[in-house]
This record gives C-alpha cells, structure tokens and sequence, in this order.
C-alpha cells in the first residue's frame, strides 16, 4: 500500500508546479494566500506549513505585510541543514574533499585562459594576507576562502562559484565541528606558500604547472587529514 504523502508536502509540490507552469522568476509574487489555496485546493494551514518549509529551504521569501515572493536559488540552506542532517566520518570528510578537488582542477585550463590583472592582484594580496597570518600561528579560513572563489570568478559562472563555496564551505565546516586542531605555524605556511604557487603559475599561464600545484595543495589537505580506512586515492 502507498504511503500517503502528507497535505503541507502535497502542497509544496503543487506550488513547485504553479511556479514553474506560470514561468515564476525570483522576485516574482505568489498569489494571496487565500487565492492560492483556492488553486492547489488546500486549506490555510496546510498552505502556511508549506510556504514555511518552503521559505526555509529559500525556494521562496515570505515578506511579512506583503505576501510571499519566489526566491533566487542559493546553495545557504542547503549549507545550514548539513551540519543537522550529516554526522560526517573521516571518509565522508575526505569523499568531500575529493569531490571539491576533481570540480576545481576541472575548470582550470579555462581559468588559465581568462584569468584577468585585477584576479592575479586580488590572489597576490589574499596570499600575502595568508603568509602573515601563518607566520603568526594564525589561521586564514577567510582569506583562503576568498582565493578559490576569486580565482574562478574570472569564468563568470555563478552556478560554478556558488558550488565551489559551497564545497570548501562544507568541508572546513565540519573538519572545525568534529576534529578542530591546534594550528601549527609551519604547516599554515606551506598551506599559503602553496596558494603562492598556483598565483605564480597563474601568472605565467603554465596550465600544466597550475594543475600540478593545485594538486600539490589538496594533496597537503588529504595529509592532514588522513583516515584509516580504504578508499579513494589522493588526487594527482
């Protein structure tokens, strides 16, 4: 026998389908609650549980007094669910880790090709920012963050960008909530000097250099956080 899909989860479908049969784009506006209840033939309260799951998931905006709004796709609730919905294991971590490496090495011939100044000059002052916190047995999540989403934005690929932070987001994420370490300043600064060697690479526009750094630099990711169990092989 079927499991009967509950009314508020019959009615987020339903509004998915109204949305997408009336070519709804972000910013546009749903109709009054009583009138889109009135369309998909649900009550009130199975609607308003609906647009709530709906508005956390950032499918779509409720705006007190003003009705409720299509919402630009953005990765952020998928982010601020991870940490609930997965209890991340070592080889979890490391599958993650490999996943982000294959998507970022993946676009780097393009990146060679259309990477501008005002990137490498923006790279440069992230790595420096990098090597000084380092030297100072600091972290620099932010600055390291900073460099992979300007290092692709020269491709002009939103979706791209917004995946490669969500990746390295998710990743440092939960190496910090289950397995924060002490910083050791020689290895935060073999972490930035490896930053400095794809810039200079970049520079040059040797694509086969960059792909060797760039591996070289999630491979001291994969030794720091190693596992016992088998799986897949560092990248390079």
């Amino acid at each position: 026998m079927a499991t009967r899909i509950p009314t508020y989860r019959q009615a987020q479908l339903d509004i998915k389908q109204y949305i997408e049969k009336n070519g709804l784009r972000p910013g546009d506006a749903l109709p009054t609650e009583d009138r889109l209840a009135e369309l998909i033939g649900v009550s009130r309260l199975s609607l308003r549980e609906a647009i709530k799951a709906m508005d956390s998931l950032g499918i779509v905006e409720s705006r007190h007094g003003d009705g409720v709004y299509v919402k630009a796709f953005t990765f952020d609730a998928i982010l601020e669910n991870l940490p609930y919905a997965m209890a991340m294991t070592d080889m979890q971590v490391r599958n993650l880790l490999y996943t982000r490496a294959y998507l970022e090495l993946g676009a780097i011939p393009d990146v060679v090709r259309f990477i501008q100044p005002a990137n490498l000059a923006r790279l440069r002052e992230l790595t420096d920012a990098m090597l000084a916190h380092a030297r100072l047995g600091e972290d620099f999540l932010e600055a390291d963050r900073a460099f992979h989403v300007e290092m692709y934005s020269c491709l002009g690929n939103d979706f791209l960008n917004s995946m490669i932070d969500l990746f390295w987001k998710t990743f440092h994420q939960m190496i910090r909530n289950d397995r924060p370490r002490p910083a050791d300043p020689l290895a935060l600064e073999d972490i930035a000097r490896s930053h400095l060697l794809i810039v200079e690479m970049l520079a040059q526009r040797d694509t086969f250099g960059l792909m060797s750094a760039h591996r070289r630099h999630f491979q001291q990711l994969f030794n720091k956080h190693p596992i016992q169990e088998a799986g897949a092989q560092p990248v390079g």
